[in-house]
């Protein structure tokens, strides 16, 4: 356990999968918190707040889509990292992957692109 709230146990995957995913059901949730693997989102350099919490999720989401490192996007073609499809329901609950992918990526992505996913790197992320 990592931390207890009203005597309760939490493991920072229960936090993140039971809790925040649950609770706010925002696909950017996985920008923020995750763990820190080489293929998953760079973790924020500042903390969460509440002042802050939505525009850093955004920032944060935007440099993981665009990050040629995690995802390969062209206008016909794209490589995504497997957190869209292993959490595919948080990505497409207002549409479709290319709609959502179309809102952070620099370049527009046709709706007939094809899509492959990105062998997973589990290493430790050492930035």
């Amino acid at each position: 356990p990592v931390a207890a709230i009203n005597y309760e146990s939490y493991t920072l995957n229960d936090i993140e999968h039971k809790i925040l995913r649950e609770e706010f059901d925002d696909p950017r949730i996985h920008a923020g918190i995750n763990c820190a693997s080489i293929s998953c989102p760079k973790l924020a350099q500042e903390a969460f707040t509440e002042n802050n919490v939505d525009d850093l999720l955004e920032v944060l989401m935007k440099e993981f889509v665009n990050d040629s490192e995690r995802n390969q996007i062209t206008e016909k073609k794209i490589g995504i990292s497997y957190i869209f499809q292993w959490f595919q329901d948080d990505f497409t609950s207002n549409g479709d992957i290319m709609a959502y992918l179309n809102k952070y990526s620099d370049i527009q992505i046709s709706p007939k692109a094809k899509v492959h996913y990105i062998e997973y790197n589990w290493n430790l992320n050492g930035q």
